[in-house]
């Protein structure tokens, strides 16, 4: 078992579920074992779910063929009516309007974020208590989802919610051009010294030999509306610092990371790097993630922290890299070490940022957990994420390849049901074994800054509401300033005074309370968990 303040959940990133009404009638009882499958019955499981995924597409194949799953998985005829919630601009806004009254509602909502919601949806009996129905049916659902995974959905003995997408222990690591190390007859760097000697031979040595200075070390996306820090990760993760992250200091208290001392240490390396040219300048522009990936696919920057993912010779970057610079490639190394030797990855959330839940219109809540039961097997992941093998695609030499373009994945439908319980193991077989095998080490990887990054389970934080958006703003100009040499190191020191002045202590005092009362939770939690989950697994 994993330290609580490795667990727990980041504010922003804990999503909040519709609630359901603890449906004790039923309506038909169902047989299933925890595998998801069942005897035979005469009942018909109508179902309704909110879908935020793919292109949502009506009346699909991929709606149709999960229908036949179920209904053989289940042992009853199950007919599925997919409600497609709008762009992310107004998603949330319907979902709430689908929740206002039970005849709107879905019989499976999907949301993230909304934990005001969330809880008003469970106080008013709008969401129905899984665990039952999970102590039943649920066998596969509760082997995939860790404890840690499953306390971001506890509340009192009961769960509301379940996670409909959860990362990976890290989805990033420190990539870097290995062709250009072999080229200039360099080694994998494993200290920051070393990654910046390296990130240097990359700016100034014409790694691509083109014989011009148009090459950089280091690149990623810039603040675009929401400062990227994660682009410094290499930096700032070897000084123990993650500047938009609250922090477990040696006292048991917690800080906000951008106030740190070694945070301004990071600073001063970074500020070095930029004035030296070895930082791409747009990394400080309105450079946003889409946007970058054209600058990394263009071949003219030596390293960027950026997602594993991208080794998948199936992703856009991949391709794009490729069709750029046939001979280029691309390495994943570990996280480099500090002056101290620490090194980390990041550390995703265990708690997921989306959630499903039952809602209470639902007349067959049991029905329901079983189709989710069965949506949560390898088996039914891979058809629904991916179609048929043989038809829709193929796996040669172990590698994943669609037999579909995108256009006809978006016309079978095939993706709807994206962050439905979505499976992060050998299962979403679109990962070829390389990926496979760097999100596993990534669970070493990113250990060290998991055990001091502090997530909250609750949203619910009055003072970090109130005062965090201006907090934010002045953090953003002073770290992005020094950074690019606009400003002095000695602003640092200034806006750790200013922090404080503009409600910083009222937020670090929540934090801590709420630390200290989640441990305890977590604590409770345990004993619970042995009690009503473990023995159903």
């Amino acid at each position: 078992m994993k330290k609580l303040k490795a667990i727990v959940p980041v504010a922003f990133l804990t999503a909040s579920l519709v609630a359901c009404q603890n449906g004790g009638n039923n309506g038909a009882a169902s047989s299933a074992d925890g595998s998801g499958q069942s005897k035979p019955s005469d009942a018909s499981l109508n179902l309704s779910m909110a879908l935020m995924g793919g292109a949502k597409t009506p009346n699909s194949w991929t709606e149709k063929a999960l229908e036949e799953d179920l209904t053989k998985a289940l042992g009853k005829p199950v007919a599925l009516e997919s409600v497609f919630l709008p762009g992310w601009e107004d998603a949330q806004t319907k979902i709430n309007l689908n929740m206002s009254d039970k005849s709107t509602m879905p019989d499976i909502q999907w949301w993230y974020g909304m934990d005001k919601e969330y809880t008003n949806w469970v106080k008013s009996g709008a969401l129905v208590d899984l665990v039952p129905y999970l102590q039943k049916h649920g066998k596969t659902i509760l082997n995939y989802y860790s404890p840690e995974t499953m306390f971001y959905s506890y509340e009192k003995g009961k769960m509301y919610r379940l996670p409909g997408d959860v990362a990976e222990a890290t989805s990033m690591t420190t990539i870097i051009r290995k062709d250009w190390l072999d080229k200039l007859g360099l080694k994998v760097p494993t200290t920051v010294d070393e990654y910046i000697e390296v990130l240097r031979a990359f700016t100034k040595r014409d790694p691509d030999g083109n014989g011009k200075d148009d090459t950089y070390g280091l690149s990623g996306p810039g603040i675009a509306g929401s400062a990227e820090y994660r682009t410094f990760a290499p930096i700032f993760f070897a000084y123990k610092s993650i500047p938009n992250e609250f922090m477990v200091q040696a006292d048991g208290t917690v800080k906000y990371g951008a106030v740190l001392p070694q945070t301004k240490e990071a600073l001063k390396v970074l500020q070095s790097m930029y004035k030296e040219g070895l930082i791409d300048p747009r990394t400080i522009s309105n450079t946003d993630a889409n946007k970058f990936e054209e600058i990394a696919a263009s071949g003219k920057v030596g390293s960027f922290y950026r997602w594993i993912a991208y080794f998948n010779p199936s992703s856009t970057l991949y391709k794009s890299f490729k069709a750029n610079n046939p001979s280029g490639e691309l390495l994943a190394i570990p996280p480099v070490k500090g002056p101290d030797g620490f090194s980390s990855d990041y550390p995703e959330a265990v708690g997921g940022w989306c959630f499903i839940g039952v809602t209470s219109k639902t007349k067959d809540p049991a029905g329901a957990v079983q189709a989710l039961n069965r949506i949560a097997s390898p088996e039914t992941f891979k058809l629904v994420s991916f179609g048929k093998e043989g038809e829709h695609y193929k796996i040669e030499n172990g590698q994943f390849q669609s037999l579909l373009t995108p256009d006809e994945q978006n016309k079978l439908g095939i993706g709807n049901y994206t962050w439905y319980l979505s499976r992060k193991d050998e299962a979403n077989i679109s990962n070829i074994p390389q990926v496979i095998d760097l999100f596993k080490k990534g669970e070493a990887t990113s250990k060290p800054l998991r055990e001091l990054v502090v997530r909250f389970k609750t949203n619910d934080r009055p003072a970090f509401k109130e005062y965090i958006k201006d907090i934010e703003k002045v953090r953003d100009e002073v770290f992005y300033g020094i950074i690019s040499g606009k400003k002095s190191i000695d602003e640092f020191d200034k806006f750790v005074d200013k922090y404080y002045a503009m409600g910083g202590k009222k937020v670090e005092e929540e934090a801590n309370a709420l630390y200290k009362a989640q441990k305890q939770e977590y604590a409770e939690f345990l004993t619970w968990y042995d009690k009503e989950i473990k023995p159903y697994k």
